[in-house]
């Protein structure tokens, strides 16, 4: 492989890729379902509860309430010089609760005196944030008190056999389908956009010029890295519109570089095989269709069976991959086993390209 011949024509097919308005299309469409998808269907947020406390002296009730609240809500607390003030603003529905604090308060609960504490609520049926904060105070206040739990709660885990069926549901169906799109996106840069360039360069005989100075592996890399080009400033868009990064980086980006090149030589081994640009319009909707229906099967409810039939297809095990990178857990697992899946259908794909470009050739 010879890197500066390699470096030339990837240059001049991104120059002769920019100027051909077909490109746009296959680019365009799947960011475009990324704005559809962020504004349809924005991501869940985690409930907030806005407390107004008024406290004559310091006070730790807020912070017991935090402990008690954990992760789970985004409690806020706005504090106010007098009851009166804590009031008006419950009324105004500035604050889904509002809480009085006495003098000495802390001091009372810790020598266990039970102070009065001044819970104020709107009228009618109660808010949830009203409800989650009537029912966090018992603890809270255990807390402060320094009291012992009535009893000790022992947990313990049983091993479930691990159903992945429904990981569209686990995972959210937003971010599912919009990974979904991102291997719509590899796809359709490597089945529409890049066989384009290799079909025309073999219909309009330029090839030939090409391989008087560059071997068939050169022109091959020239097109992966062209691809690659694509899907660098491609991605982080669609990711970018769509408002997601992955928890564990490393494993999604191996997964996606890894679907990236097996997807591009798929793509150039259906312009090695057929003759026209019309050939390629024809048939290029086939591999698009064996790798994206895949990605969504995955995410279902289906049969066993079917899920471990699609286990063997590349666009399957970088969903998982791409799955478990987003959100963080070993949802699937076994990351290992689908790089090899995935290393295995790229070293197939490339030694029947070569072997095709180079009877071409001859």
């Amino acid at each position: 492989m010879h890197p500066r011949i390699v470096l030339a024509i990837a240059f001049k097919d991104l120059k002769d890729a920019l100027r051909d308005g077909r490109v746009l299309l296959p680019l365009l469409l799947p960011i475009g379902l990324g704005v559809l998808y962020n504004v349809t269907m924005p991501e869940v947020q985690k409930p907030k509860v806005t407390v107004a406390i008024s406290s004559a002296d310091a006070t730790q009730l807020p912070q017991a309430l935090r402990a008690v609240a954990g992760s789970s809500v985004d409690l806020r607390f706005n504090t106010y010089s007098s009851a009166v003030d804590v009031r008006s603003q419950v009324q105004a529905k500035n604050a889904d609760v509002g809480i009085v604090v006495p003098a000495g308060f802390d001091a009372a609960v810790a020598a266990g005196s039970a102070p009065d504490l001044l819970l104020i609520r709107p009228t009618g049926s109660p808010t949830t944030g009203a409800i989650y904060i009537s029912s966090a105070l018992d603890g809270a206040l255990r807390q402060m008190a320094g009291q012992h739990a009535p009893a000790v709660v022992t947990s313990d885990t049983v091993a479930l056999p691990r159903d992945t069926s429904y990981v569209m549901v686990d995972v959210g169906i937003r971010k599912y389908l919009v990974l979904g799109t991102l291997v719509m996106l590899i796809a359709m840069i490597a089945i529409y956009v890049l066989p384009i360039l290799l079909t025309e360069e073999y219909e309009k005989k330029t090839a030939d010029a090409l391989l008087l100075v560059a071997t068939q592996t050169d022109v091959v890399a020239a097109k992966v890295a062209v691809g690659l080009v694509y899907i660098a400033v491609s991605v982080p868009l669609l990711l970018v519109v769509a408002q997601m990064s992955p928890v564990n980086a490393p494993l999604f980006i191996s997964g996606l570089v890894a679907l990236s090149v097996t997807m591009l030589g798929v793509g150039l081994l259906l312009g090695a095989l057929v003759r026209s640009v019309n050939q390629l319009n024809t048939w290029s909707s086939i591999p698009l269709l064996l790798v994206i229906m895949p990605v969504f099967f995955i995410g279902l409810g289906l049969p066993r069976w079917v899920q471990e039939a699609i286990a063997v297809l590349p666009g399957s095990q970088a969903m998982k991959l791409l799955v478990d990178g987003v959100s963080g857990q070993a949802i699937y697992g076994d990351s290992w086993l689908s790089l090899v899946v995935i290393a295995a259908w790229a070293v197939a794909i490339y030694v029947v390209l070569v072997r095709i470009l180079s009877r071409r050739e001859t």
